[in-house]
């Protein structure tokens, strides 16, 4: 009788132990991204000669390294529990990004297939998630070379986000939050504003993908100090599979400074205005993508280009040029996790820099766990 007894409470706890693993679930992911990059930066403007090669292990080409925990309690009545906590790292030598545990996401929140998605803490703009809809390229050649509001460096801090379910392919994002502790530059580029000197963050998006197509437009406002204007960028793209090749095509504005730049020439070569920032802003950008399947993989080749007024006399000058970025590059998948990558770059007038020109070519190997 006893044993009877002690095999039924262990087939009862199994059977909760089943059912308590089906309304919870905790994910490990991770991406590594590594391969061999060389680089060349050169700015030979006016006398002043300057030239950075490097060459060697690449860490973080097509996809960031990283490791995350994203879970889902089940709430009952299609409402969920969700959080995810991202670390990025590099491959190469094994140390942390930034100088924070979770410097690419961390957030919790409440998900129902009825009322969308509202979660809180660092997560990303809206402009990334609408950046993402078309076919980009790596380093010299993403389209955050050019285009503010849309890179991976618009994490926003102390952030409520919230998504509504998708309507017929339509789903809308809305995003306010503080910036925390990020620094930001000020517009004078002297120093860093303090953070509580610091306005809010707000983020709007809208993105529509069904079939072929995919389109978005998205709205991104930053604000510094009183005495400074806030950095606005609103982006608009779309993208459209015909099966032999994939089009992408993007538009956007800038003002008053590059959300997700720091107002620096994203640091190309060491020194080279390092100091000088993006007061009275004006761009406009422009990306052309093409992309298509080849031999069991993917080809791609885009074109970026931003215009700006930094050459007026009361600017930089005959200093400032427009940029305009190269890339071809090509994805071939060895497995659904794992494939191998190669890709070459072009760029001009970097960071709005007259005569500061890049190249860059690698090949890597790229897993997904």
């Amino acid at each position: 009788m006893k044993k009877t007894l002690l095999a039924a409470a262990l087939l009862a706890g199994f059977a909760t132990a089943g059912v308590a693993q089906a309304e919870t679930s905790v994910t490990l992911y991770g991406i590594l991204d590594t391969g061999y990059g060389y680089q060349n930066y050169k700015y030979d403007h006016n006398g002043a000669d300057q030239t950075a090669k490097t060459s060697g292990l690449r860490s973080g080409t097509v996809n960031g390294n990283r490791f995350g925990l994203k879970g889902s309690e089940d709430l009952g009545n299609g409402l969920r529990a969700i959080f995810q906590l991202e670390q990025g790292f590099d491959l190469g030598n094994g140390q942390p990004s930034g100088d924070r545990q979770f410097h690419r996401q961390a957030f919790a929140g409440l998900s129902s297939d009825s009322w969308g998605t509202f979660t809180m803490g660092r997560q990303y703009s809206a402009g990334v998630e609408v950046g993402n809809l078309i076919s980009n390229g790596w380093n010299l050649g993403d389209v955050d070379k050019v285009f503010g509001g849309v890179g991976y460096g618009n994490r926003i801090d102390n952030s409520f986000k919230y998504v509504t379910p998708d309507f017929a392919g339509f789903k809308a994002i809305a995003l306010y939050g503080s910036e925390g502790n990020d620094t930001i530059t000020r517009n004078d580029g002297q120093a860093t504003v303090p953070a509580n000197e610091r306005t809010s963050r707000t983020s709007l998006g809208l993105t529509y993908a069904n079939g072929p197509i995919s389109a978005g437009a998205s709205y991104d406002r930053s604000g510094q100090t009183a005495n400074d204007d806030a950095i606005t960028s609103w982006n608009l793209n779309a993208a459209y599979d015909f099966e032999v090749v994939k089009l992408s095509l993007a538009y956007g504005q800038d003002r008053h400074g590059k959300l997700g730049w720091g107002g620096k020439a994203n640091g190309y070569i060491d020194g080279l205005r390092n100091a000088t920032s993006y007061k009275d802003l004006k761009s406009n950008n422009y990306h052309v993508g093409l992309s298509a399947p080849l031999a069991g993989g993917k080809l791609y080749a885009g074109w970026n280009y931003s215009t700006t007024n930094l050459d007026d006399a009361d600017k930089w000058g005959d200093e400032a040029g427009n940029i305009s970025t190269y890339q071809i590059n090509y994805f071939y998948p060895l497995s659904k996790r794992t494939g191998v990558y190669t890709y070459a770059s072009y760029g001009k007038n970097l960071g709005y820099v007259k005569d500061l020109k890049g190249t860059e070519a690698g090949i890597g190997l790229n897993h997904k766990f």
